[in-house]
């Protein structure tokens, strides 16, 4: 998890941002958005290029979580994207370790520990950090999971799935 921790803060220290659309155009890697039936995004490799595909369905405030989840696939998992013929079979067959990478990587991206304490010290509930941060409560799970790392001590509300951006 700390190499995980380290890069994310190393992007954002470079680029000045926690915003994953820059971070991303900063890399080289291309966000396009397009409607998807099924997927809220995808992560692909092709032709010596990076693409992040974020499905234009989505409303504002998922978006930028899909793309830092998909830039943290680019960052460590860009091997699985080169060496897999079709797009659909790396995506059915992602293992839960690569998914559960991609979400720590976006909560330490997108939820700085500051912003996160500075909520939970006004004494709300965890599903209203979670409105107020605008992040789905199971990114704020991965954040609170990230700052027991840390030593900060927190009450676990959920214990989210990998998964979870593929409801």
């Amino acid at each position: 998890m700390t190499e995980i921790l380290e890069h994310a803060q190393k992007l954002v220290d470079r680029f000045k941002t926690r915003n994953p659309f820059e971070i991303a155009d900063g890399l080289g890697v291309e966000v396009w958005q397009r409607p998807l039936v099924k997927l809220k995004g995808f992560y692909t490799y092709a032709r010596k290029s990076r693409y992040i595909i974020i499905n234009s369905e989505l409303d504002e405030v998922l978006k930028p979580l899909v793309c830092a989840h998909e830039l943290g696939h680019d960052q460590f998992h860009i091997q699985l994207a080169r060496y897999t013929l079709w797009q659909d079979v790396m995506i059915s067959n992602m293992s839960t370790r690569p998914e559960r990478e991609a979400n720590l990587f976006a909560a330490e991206l997108l939820l700085s520990d500051e912003a996160v304490l500075e909520v939970l010290d006004e004494d709300i509930t965890f599903f209203n950090a979670a409105r107020m941060l605008y992040v789905p409560p199971e990114l704020l799970d991965f954040k609170f999971q990230i700052l027991k790392f840390k030593g900060i001590r927190l009450n676990a509300v959920l214990n989210a799935s990998s998964n979870f951006l593929k409801r």
